[in-house]
């Protein structure tokens, strides 16, 4: 009697360890999971911001193009605003891929 009590205990704590095991499997596998979701979710915004910092390029060099032909200043400095817009959206691309990095190097150490 006294071995198969010893002999249960020893199965329930096997099973326990296996159980909480299994646990943080899974626990993992969703940090993983959600850490690859943002991913590409950045990603998906550093796509979207590239695309409106070149086309706000483009429409600044459009509009210096106009803005010599008709000699007005007002679309100079409709394209120099352009410009700086331009330039912060960069800014903010330089800072989007610091995080990219940063958020792809922790999905490299998720266990």
């Amino acid at each position: 009697m006294l071995l198969y009590r010893a002999s249960a205990r020893h199965k329930y704590s096997a099973y326990l360890e296996e159980q909480k095991k299994s646990r943080s499997k899974v626990a993992a596998g969703q940090k993983r999971k959600a850490l690859s979701d943002e991913v590409s979710e950045l990603k998906a915004k550093r796509k979207a911001l590239q695309n409106d910092a070149d086309a706000l390029s483009t429409a600044a060099d459009d509009f210096s193009e106009q803005a010599e032909k008709l000699q007005q200043l007002t679309l100079l400095a409709k394209a120099n605003g352009m410009r700086r817009a331009a330039r912060e959206k960069g800014d903010q691309l330089k800072e989007l891929n610091q995080l990219i990095d940063n958020k792809l190097l922790e999905l490299e150490n998720c266990p």
